[in-house]
């Protein structure tokens, strides 16, 4: 927001630097993020009048002006032909600085030019100027231009938070800076009767509106407003218009309270009601609008006239022929006025009141204020006011212990210095009860948010500050916490790198490829690229990938723990997993290791972080949308399934992440990690006798798996350690086939087995497998 310190103090009488108030208002939560000089002009800018024109000898588009600026007569030449003798207008002498401009005499087409008449546009009053602004009044020549229209005036650009909508207005600051200096706040509180009775019906028909307060005024004169008001309006960033319009915005950025006037030959009557859906407005922006439903409507009963609470529609506004006006000050249901908004992409000053809430107790107050400035900048002749308030809001009470306030801040604020803060802030306190007042409804409701009026009023930088006293919890991390640490802990190691990433992801790559069925869509996005909330750890942690990939970093690891979101009972709920990727090379320092990561050693980094926790995963095949089937498995634990591991897709992933290499993925739930983990695992002492080991060279077809197989060997007398040492599949292996070499390790805890009992329980390892798998030896035995 943009506050004129002009017009700051009509309402406070201080005698304070803008830079001053900024720091004060900064020091008390309402902070200036800059002051700014909207008139930036300065040095001998002067009335001038003219007393004689001559053409230009060599140019057709200039005139040559004699000017009386006060102590003597100047040249200047202008390009504007309207000027004429007698006009009074406004001069920049040599020195003075319009914005970025300086003026210096100059030739113009051989003839001296010692100044340069000034349009509105130049002094930075007007948005575009036709011409030299010409005075409609008499003014002395040599009178200082910057003087008389008080081009010094200083703007603080304010940065206000969502909480404190009251201090979107003049007042609300005005009220600040009373409470601050210890001033009065001197309100322009005026009632105006009515000559006649109120003339149009209302009626409400939508629970959005609190509150309708409605006023005709006939026989307004509808003209250009004069200096002073567009001058105000200038600096607080808005463009004039016309006079009545002017004094709605006007009174809107003085109160806080968005305002509107109708043409009241457009409005023989207003019902408020709710927008059913697929209705159509023109409003005063000039754009067509489909409505949805549940807007709230200003309407004649079937003519939709405004779009309550955002924008008045261009029909129903007012015009340059406009006679009659109808003045609406409303109060608004703030969700709607906020969804609505949203919905339609429509920001504007009165939208951005009402979604933040406005006081809903000042109408009568807002309308004998537009009122007054009507009838003395437009003429014309008040009625009765209707004020209709169907959904009453009253002053919040507390309960309030003025002692409470120096328990909270540590510092003894008298009882009188705290009931005069909460009286120059509105609030009304009678012995420990504090009425607040509506203007601040929204967020002071409890004792503790009057300890923050008082002290932060009082001064944050008078509470002596000291250090936190905190007593240490040897046990402050969960079990949980501290899994989740030694999870990241192990794939550090391993050498991946944490990502972090946002809990948003786009709809279009969800609709895509969606291999987890789960999507929970955002119902308000602030883009399509964040639509929806992510149902999968992996979609963050590619774009990672391709990030890097796209940036020649071609061997990436990286995982993230964090929360995914799915539904539960067509309820939306989020849990904790586990996720990394990788692609490129096992080991991208060393030179000398040029292997890449493929399944295997995917699998491989799998089984060690399981080793950490000393569980024991399962893998079984599985076929996932976007996984290469036959490099796919489903991880499961005690039984339960508890993720997926595997290749991606190449395609897939060449065609949305752009990588050409292949990616590996794991996503598992975390809950069931911590939830097994055994922090120490059953102790086995360490066998004194001597192993003997075999191996036996198999046939395997190739789409056998020997998972199983390798687990069912453990079930043999004195296997003590079952695998696979080689797998072959080149010249001499018979077609559909490999050569798979597997190995037993035979130990017995209380004997040294000889060569007959090994090769016993061997035999009848080697005809198991080959009787109850589809499995052949490779070389006969002799």
């Amino acid at each position: 927001m943009r506050l004129s310190i002009n017009w700051l103090k009509d309402f406070v009488n201080i005698e304070k630097s803008a830079e001053e108030i900024a720091e004060k208002l900064s020091l008390t939560g309402t902070n200036v993020e800059e002051i700014i000089n909207p008139f930036d002009v300065e040095g001998k800018i002067v009335v001038g009048k003219v007393i004689d024109v001559e053409k230009h000898p060599n140019a057709d588009k200039l005139i040559v002006c004699k000017v009386d600026v006060g102590d003597q007569i100047k040249t200047i030449l202008t390009g504007d032909l309207s000027v004429s003798k007698g006009d009074t207008v406004p001069v920049a002498l040599e020195g003075a600085r319009l914005f970025d401009l300086k003026i210096v005499p100059r030739k113009m087409r051989g003839i001296l030019s010692e100044g340069m008449m000034c349009s509105l546009q130049e002094l930075g009053l007007e948005e575009k100027s036709s011409g030299v602004y010409k005075f409609k009044e008499e003014v002395e020549p040599g009178t200082d231009v910057v003087e008389y229209f008080g081009l010094k005036d200083k703007v603080l650009d304010i940065e206000i938070t969502p909480n404190r909508p009251d201090c979107l207005s003049v007042i609300g600051i005005a009220r600040e800076v009373s409470a601050i200096y210890d001033v009065d706040l001197n309100l322009k509180d005026k009632n105006i009767d009515g000559k006649e009775k109120f003339p149009v019906e209302i009626r409400i028909e939508s629970d959005g509106c609190y509150r309708y307060t409605a006023r005709v005024i006939r026989n307004v004169t509808v003209k250009e407003s004069p200096m002073w008001l567009k001058k105000r309006l200038i600096a607080a960033g808005l463009r004039p218009i016309n006079n009545i319009v002017d004094i709605t915005n006007y009174v809107m950025l003085e109160t806080g309270h968005p305002v509107h006037a109708f043409d009241l030959k457009n409005v023989p009557k207003i019902v408020v009601k709710d927008a059913k859906g697929g209705e159509e407005i023109l409003l005063l922006d000039e754009n067509k609008y489909k409505l949805l439903g549940g807007e709230v409507l200003i309407t004649d009963g079937e003519k939709i006239l405004a779009l309550g609470g955002v924008m008045g529609g261009e029909e129903s506004g007012v015009k340059e022929d406009t006679k009659d006006i109808l003045l609406e000050v409303a109060m608004f249901d703030p969700v709607r006025i906020r969804k609505t908004s949203k919905a339609h992409g429509i920001i504007t000053d009165s939208s951005y009141r009402f979604e933040r809430g406005v006081d809903p107790n000042d109408a009568m107050y807002v309308i004998n204020r537009l009122t007054e400035l009507i009838l003395e900048l437009s003429g014309g002749t008040p009625t009765d006011i209707l004020d209709l308030y169907p959904r009453k809001i009253d002053r919040t009470e507390i309960d309030f212990d003025f002692n409470f306030t120096n328990k909270v801040v540590g510092e003894n604020i008298e009882e009188d210095v705290q009931r005069k803060i909460l009286n120059r802030l509105g609030f009304e306190v009678e012995g420990n009860k504090v009425f607040v007042p509506t203007y601040r409804y929204f967020d002071v409701t409890r004792p503790i948010d009057l300890v923050e009026e008082i002290s932060r009023i009082y001064g944050m930088e008078k509470i002596e500050s000291e250090p936190f006293r905190i007593l240490i919890n040897s046990n402050s991390r969960s079990k949980n916490q501290k899994l989740r640490y030694k999870l990241k802990d192990a794939l550090k190691a391993e050498g991946f790198l944490e990502a972090m990433n946002l809990s948003f992801v786009s709809n279009d790559i969800v609709g895509k490829w969606n291999f987890t069925g789960f999507s929970v869509r955002i119902s308000n996005p602030i883009n399509e690229e964040m639509a929806v909330m992510r149902p999968s750890l992996l979609y963050g942690l590619l774009d990672s990938l391709s990030y890097n990939y796209k940036r020649q970093n071609r061997d990436v690891k990286l995982f993230e723990v964090g929360k995914v979101f799915i539904e539960e009972n067509g309820q939306p709920k989020d849990v904790e997993k586990l996720a990394f990727v990788a692609t490129g090379r096992i080991n991208k320092r060393d030179y000398t290791d040029q292997r890449m990561i493929d399944f295997y050693t995917f699998k491989g980094y799998v089984e060690n972080l399981a080793e950490e926790f000393n569980l024991k995963f399962e893998f079984e095949p599985a076929e996932v949308e976007g996984f290469v089937p036959t490099r796919c498995a489903k991880i499961l634990l005690n039984g339960q399934e508890i993720g997926v591991m595997g290749m991606l897709d190449d395609e897939m992933v060449d065609k949305f992440y752009d990588v050409k290499d292949e990616v590996y993925v794991l996503e598992l739930l975390t809950q069931p990690l911590y939830e097994n983990y055994v922090e120490i695992p059953e102790y086995r002492e360490s066998s004194q006798f001597p192993s003997v080991r075999r191996d036996v060279s198999l046939l395997v077809p190739n789409n056998f798996l020997m998972g199983k197989v390798i687990e069912g060997l453990y079930k043999y007398k004195y296997v003590e350690e079952a695998g696979i040492s080689d797998v072959y599949a080149g010249k001499g292996i018979e077609e559909g086939y490999k050569s798979v070499t597997v190995y037993c390790v035979f130990r017995a805890e209380d004997k040294t087995l000889n060569e007959d009992e090994v090769n016993k329980i061997w035999e009848k390892i080697k005809k198991d497998l080959i009787y109850k798998y589809p499995l052949k030896l490779r070389f006969e035995e002799v």
